[in-house]
């Protein structure tokens, strides 16, 4: 349901409204003390009687309240209003509550007050069975005489306050009300014509049109003609058509003016005048034209008669004024046109949380704030850049979670926004990167990306060919360039093979993430920050990693100008090196905020730990992390 926004400051906390949703399809919403039932045969008919228990709940208060909502799918809190529309406020999916979920049911949970649905329903069908009693009751004539006694006194001042508004010829001829008080009144809703035709007996009394429209208006506000119809006879208008009227005899009084056609007619339409020979029209002269009409043939020198105003004529069509000619209106630039396609302003609905859970069966609930954050972020991260981009992640301490960093960025970076993505372990011997990945069908290195320079490199080459130097991901659809993997080597990395192999990066993917090893005195670490265009520092929630942390920052910004704003751009991830570790993790982002752009935390997660890193084997809040730390990254690029 689109609908505008609920304004939480008018939600109601009190009476606390809370809900259950079991996954036998039956369920409770709890107000206050008094619980009320719900089941249904399949998962979306118990949601639907949810949501009609909810909506009735929010109707009968008057003002939005808020529901807790605990289904399968995790912990909601919702929004709903008096006029039907519901929002979700929150959500926890049932990963991050405690286990297991939903939590076993006390027996307090089912005291209170109950009134089940099927009670209701039961409730509402009984009048449909009495419809098979006789129409006719005692009922009926009790209520007779209750409108009799209602009506009788009222009628009778009504009657002495109505017969002075009479004219004289009405009270000059008795026999003619006498007449109409005896013919029985005729039920409207039985008969199209008119109850009875005065005109026929007695003469009409002159009524002002002010008093007839009063009259007129007030009928159509949804009074009835019953009290007093004609000649005092009250007709029970809670008598249904079918029944036989109940009609008592009143004191004899004058029909009212509402009972009767008006007694005025309206004034008739001027006959039209005779037409009058005019001259023949001439051809109207051009709109530009400054030309004065030429004078009508006839007695030279004698003035013409005055122009007669046009009469308005019901059978003469009105000529439209004429339009300007394009030569006479404002020309514009083609090119400040607008576009007559008018903009996308549908959005998706909500496929996460309670509003994603209430979709599948229907319903079309737009995202919450949650989801509407995370669509943001992915949005971020799918953008494609008009050249290509390099980000760096550096700490000069190991194991402080860099490749983990690489890999996840990667991953998400390739997922979102397609191929094109290279992870590149720049260690100036031997990293880990190779380790924590993929392999592909051979063991080519950098060093091999070296030896294959110049055809790399070559006009005529084609992407093809680099696939026989990168490891591809194919779950996380990125590629890897390892780094020297030979225990007994002895090659480092010089600044100059590092420009070589990042410009074949460059030329091949779009997105080039370089891990680092731990010197940054190296001078392929060094000139990796040369070709950076966004800096990562990872970090754990050790002390001594946040501390490396600070000091490899502080060592980028002391390098130059490039460098210094490279570390007040930077982005920090802290990850969670162990479980419940969820304050000290954010006392170090608060200590890391004043000083780089942002700061971003990941929660522990034991795939991380060691082994192959997939993204599909994260838990969902961890890879929510990542996502939000890679649309971080995005942003600075």
């Amino acid at each position: 349901m689109q609908s505008v926004a609920i304004d939480r400051s008018l939600a109601l906390d009190e009476p606390a409204i809370s809900a259950l949703l079991r996954t036998d399809h039956t369920g409770f919403l709890r107000v206050g003390d008094t619980t009320r039932t719900l089941h249904g045969t399949t998962e979306g008919e118990a949601l639907q009687a949810l949501i009609q228990l909810i909506q009735d709940e929010a109707s009968h208060i008057g003002r939005p309240v808020r529901v807790t909502v605990r289904a399968r799918t995790g912990l909601s809190i919702l929004l709903a209003a008096p006029d039907g529309s519901i929002e979700e406020e929150s959500f926890v999916p049932f990963e991050e509550l405690p286990q297991p979920w939903p939590p076993p049911e006390t027996p307090e949970a089912e005291s209170g007050e109950v009134e089940p649905v099927e009670a209701e329903e039961a409730e509402a069908e009984e009048p449909e069975a009495g419809e098979s009693e006789p129409e006719h009751s005692d009922s009926d004539a009790v209520e007779a005489e209750e409108v009799e006694a209602e009506h009788s006194e009222p009628d009778a001042v009504e009657a002495e306050e109505v017969e002075p508004e009479h004219s004289e010829a009405e009270q000059s001829e008795p026999g003619a009300v006498e007449a109409e008080q005896s013919e029985p009144v005729a039920d409207e809703s039985e008969h199209s014509e008119p109850i009875s035709d005065e005109s026929e007996h007695s003469e009409p009394d002159a009524v002002e049109p002010e008093e007839f429209e009063q009259q007129a208006g007030e009928q159509e506000a949804g009074e009835t003609l019953s009290s007093p119809v004609a000649a005092g006879r009250v007709i029970d208008s809670d008598v249904d058509d079918d029944d036989d009227e109940v009609i008592s005899e009143q004191a004899p009084m004058p029909a009212p003016v509402s009972a009767s056609p008006p007694a005025f007619e309206p004034e008739p339409e001027p006959e039209p005048e005779p037409a009058v020979a005019e001259p023949p029209l001439r051809a109207a002269p051009e709109p530009n034209s400054l030309a004065t009409p030429a004078e009508p043939p006839g007695t030279p020198g004698t003035p013409a008669p005055p122009a007669r105003e046009a009469q308005p004529h019901a059978s003469t069509p009105q000529t439209p004024a004429p339009k300007a000619p394009m030569s006479a209106q404002t020309r514009r630039d083609l090119l400040d046109a607008p576009s007559f396609l008018a903009p996308t302003t549908v959005a998706d609905p909500a496929q996460r949380g309670f509003a994603g859970f209430l979709n599948k069966f229907g319903f079309h609930r737009s995202p919450g704030p949650r989801e509407k954050a995370e669509r943001a972020d992915i949005e971020g991260v799918s953008r494609h850049f008009d050249a290509h981009r390099t980000v760096s992640v550096i700490n000069r301490k190991g194991g402080a979670n860099k490749t983990p960093t690489v890999v996840n960025l990667a991953a998400v970076f390739a997922r979102y926004g397609g191929g094109g993505v290279l992870a590149w372990d720049n260690n100036e011997t031997m990293g880990t990167l190779g380790w924590r990945t993929e392999p592909g069908a051979h063991g080519s290195t950098v060093l091999d990306v070296l030896g294959n320079a110049d055809d790399l490199l070559d006009a005529r080459a084609e992407f093809g060919q680099m696939s026989s130097f990168v490891h591809h991901q194919q779950a996380d659809k990125f590629d890897v360039l390892r780094s020297d993997e030979d225990p007994s080597g002895i090659h480092e990395m010089t600044a100059d093979e590092v420009d070589i192999v990042h410009s074949i990066a460059a030329k091949y993917y779009r997105l080039i993430f370089m891990d680092s090893g731990n010197s940054d005195r190296a001078e392929n670490w060094l000139r990796m920050i040369d070709h950076t265009d966004q800096l990562v520092v990872p970090t754990t929630t050790m002390e001594d990693r946040a501390q490396a942390a600070l000091l490899t920052l502080q060592a980028v910004q002391s390098r130059s100008e490039k460098a210094a704003d490279l570390a007040r751009n930077a982005v920090v991830v802290v990850s969670e090196w162990q479980p419940k570790e969820s304050s000290i993790s954010q006392r170090m982002a608060d200590d890391f905020r004043p000083y780089v752009r942002d700061v971003v935390i990941v929660p522990f997660d034991p795939a991380l730990k060691a082994g192959r890193i997939q993204y599909d084997a994260l838990n969902q809040a961890t890879r929510r992390a990542w996502l939000a730390a890679a649309a971080s990254v995005a942003r600075g690029l």
